[in-house]
């Protein structure tokens, strides 16, 4: 170098008091020369250099990150479990994007006044199976692409469902109340799928401890469809969907935490690595 930073430029380089011409051009300098960089070191406060360094790493760790897992992070979610969280297939834009418009769409077909009720009955029968396809993909070497990585995860095979769990029913549950807005002049039956939802959701929980989320939501919801085609053959709608068929959702709701919890140990070791 034929030149080199004098020492009062350097010094409010290093405190920040540079006009931007100057620190561009110190920069610039800087970047090459060896000398003024040894120069430039003892100025600087080495607690200021530190958590200029954090601020960077933080930026460039958040800015790899998916948009889903920043957001979990922000929310107080440790980071760790906010990336087992992110990775869930069912957590994903284009899943929950597809899931609100099937409800949106169900709800208004629902809304359309036909005379047989049969609008309201194809919503009433759908909604609940939302979650219970979410849960499907939840977690399993069919549906998480990630699957290996959550194997390596310090969690247990029980709380990593749980969590991938609750959180799909809780993204499902909320985007299919979004298109229920559309029947908000049925009165109760705007709301009667959600309780059938949860249970329907719990049960392919429980049924998990025998088998792969996919396989237990598979047989839950043909279980589901076949009550509900037996209900509308015998024109006993009522049964499924009025007062009956919630209270017989709230038994198999608890039934099914219940069994979850009795069986809960079977999740100590992975039975779904061979499906």
């Amino acid at each position: 170098m034929s030149w080199h930073i004098d020492s009062e430029t350097l010094q409010r380089y290093a405190t920040g008091t540079a006009t931007s011409a100057t620190a561009a051009s110190a920069e610039a300098h800087l970047t090459g020369c060896a000398e003024c960089r040894a120069l430039l070191a003892p100025a600087v406060p080495a607690p200021r250099l530190d958590a200029i360094w954090a601020e960077v790493d933080r930026q460039v760790d958040l800015s790899s990150r998916p948009l889903a897992e920043r957001l979990l992070t922000r929310a107080g979610v440790r980071e760790d479990t906010a990336r087992l969280l992110a990775v869930t297939p069912s957590l994903r834009g284009a899943w929950l994007t597809s899931i609100l418009l099937a409800a949106v769409l169900a709800a208004l077909a629902a809304n359309v006044t036909d005379g047989t009720g049969r609008g309201m009955a194809i919503f009433l029968t759908l909604a609940p199976l939302l979650p219970v396809a979410g849960v499907a993909l939840s977690y399993g070497p069919a549906a998480d692409p990630a699957y290996e990585l959550t194997l390596a995860a310090p969690y247990s095979v029980l709380r990593l469902v749980l969590l991938r769990s609750i959180a799909v029913v809780t993204c499902t549950v909320a985007l299919t109340a979004i298109g229920a807005l559309a029947l908000a002049d049925n009165g109760w039956q705007a709301v009667a799928w959600l309780l059938p939802a949860l249970a329907l959701s719990a049960a392919t929980l429980a049924l998990s401890v025998r088998t792969t989320p996919t396989w237990a939501s598979a047989a839950v919801g043909t279980a589901w469809l076949c009550i509900v085609l037996v209900s509308r053959g015998s024109s006993q709608d009522e049964l499924v969907f009025g007062p009956p068929g919630q209270v017989a959702a709230l038994l198999l709701l608890a039934g099914a935490v219940l069994a979850l919890l009795h069986f809960r140990s079977r999740f100590s070791y992975d039975t779904r690595r061979s499906s």
